[in-house]
């Protein structure tokens, strides 16, 4: 076979010299017709013609047969170099094509696939098999097929390219993708749109970062808020703490020069029992504040969460309580008052939103924390104890959440709280070096806090 083709594109090339040579053999086989016919006639007269007239009929055939061997591989030529250029561009086209990280694909009017690149079939995961003449939106969401139905009818009106930010595919496994798609019209000159074309964008990982990077600025929004808070509360608890030393000991004073049967005897014992009441919300305000940590030893938080989940459930007999305790644990630095103060205000928590009695699950674990995890927290990365308190109460809206730990928040009605359980939680656990995590579904409360592992 490309012996055959060698051999013509050889003749070919030479068309000209071709041309010349039959124009020859022309010639010659006249000189043989007139030897024939003329017999008599000597050698000049078989070679050049019996007259003038014979003679210019050759020269004009030569000439003829020379002129369009000359066209005729000048348009070979020329044919050819416009095919050899249209292959080699069209081969260009598609090296792009399959090297860039988007998919291109065109479709007819209808939205049934005429071509695509291979990227296009790696990024919406079907094999090239598949997709040959199939219409693309046999592979997107419903809810990405509507809109795409409203897109190519506007286009077909406009004419305008559309970006679309949010184009949803769902690939053979059944797992949902995120994708951007740059969509035009596919128009032949002359003959108006014949159909279209889009280049996809895989922007999952991209969103997910970007989602990922949203979460870590709010969490580090948060906590530098709940620090600005907790310098505030402890400001103010301080100085309402000297208030109130003030009226305990002019009440104080006043008991001692009256005698127990005067009028106002009751009512100054009871300025000093509102005076112990508002010292507990300033040790709380303190708490919050981080400000209150005292008898700081080596201590197993296993035992703690025992013997105070053992104390809470005798009380509450609505709840189960549910222990997983890991039995290496390792010891902490803390204050275990504190610490007993932490989990009965969220056990506390957890039984307010478990209305109807619910279970709550306690567990423990040893878990490592590197520098990109604790980053937003403010904390060191390293060693910690993971204690987790999930309930199966109501749950947590998302608004509630971002402000549950600060003082005075809080959902219930007046009366029934005073909104400073959670925000001393807070404080003594950053007071501790460590951190806290609130997770919430609907019917699904997770609290989730850290303490750093020490040496016991």
């Amino acid at each position: 076979m490309k012996l055959k083709k060698d051999f013509k594109n050889t003749i070919m090339d030479s068309m000209v010299v071709t041309g010349i040579g039959l124009g020859c053999f022309y010639w010659v086989c006249e000189s043989f017709m007139y030897f024939f016919l003329e017999p008599e006639a000597n050698f000049f007269q078989y070679l050049l013609g019996p007259d003038i007239f014979q003679i210019w009929t050759r020269i004009l055939v030569l000439c003829l047969l020379a002129i369009f061997g000359s066209h005729v591989q000048y348009t070979y030529n020329k044919r050819k170099a416009d095919g050899d250029a249209l292959r080699e561009s069209e081969e260009k086209y598609r090296t792009i094509l399959e090297s860039i990280e988007e998919g291109y694909f065109e479709t007819d009017l209808e939205g049934n696939l005429t071509f695509f690149s291979n990227p296009f079939c790696k990024i919406i995961g079907y094999p090239r098999s598949q997709l040959i003449g199939v219409n693309t939106r046999r592979y997107t969401t419903p809810e990405t097929a509507k809109k795409m139905n409203r897109i190519t009818e506007k286009l077909l009106d406009s004419g305008m390219t559309e970006n679309i930010t949010s184009y949803d595919v769902i690939r053979p496994d059944g797992t949902k993708v995120m994708l951007e798609l740059s969509f035009s019209l596919l128009e032949n000159p002359g003959e108006g749109p014949s159909g279209f074309k889009g280049v996809l964008r895989d922007v999952s990982v991209r969103k997910k970062t970007e989602k990922e990077k949203h979460k870590l600025e709010t969490q580090l929004q948060q906590a530098q808020k709940m620090e600005s808070i907790g310098t505030l509360a402890g400001g103010i608890a301080h100085d309402f703490n000297n208030i109130l030393m003030g009226i305990q000991g002019n009440a104080s004073l006043m008991l001692l020069k009256i005698e127990s049967e005067h009028p106002n005897y009751e009512k100054i014992k009871n300025i000093e029992t509102y005076v112990q009441n508002g010292t507990t919300l300033t040790k709380q305000l303190l708490g919050f504040a981080r400000r209150g940590k005292y008898l700081v030893k080596a201590t197993d938080l296993n035992e703690i969460i025992d013997k105070s989940s053992a104390l809470f459930a005798r009380t509450k007999k609505e709840i189960r309580v549910i222990t997983n305790l890991h039995e290496s644990i390792w010891t902490v630095e803390v204050d275990r008052g504190q610490i007993e103060q932490v989990l009965l205000n969220l056990y506390v928590n957890a039984w307010q939103a478990m209305i109807d009695g619910g279970d709550l699950y306690l567990r423990t674990e040893n878990v490592i924390l590197d520098r990109s995890y604790v980053k937003p927290y403010t904390v060191e990365p390293g060693q910690y104890v993971k204690i987790s308190i999930t309930d199966t109460g109501v749950g947590i809206d998302k608004t509630t959440q971002q402000r549950i730990f600060e003082p005075f928040f809080t959902t219930k009605e007046m009366g029934r709280g005073t909104g400073l359980g959670l925000a001393s939680v807070y404080g003594i656990i950053k007071s501790h070096g460590g951190y806290i995590n609130v997770y919430s579904e609907l019917n699904r409360g997770n609290d989730f806090h850290y303490l750093p592992a020490g040496v016991g």
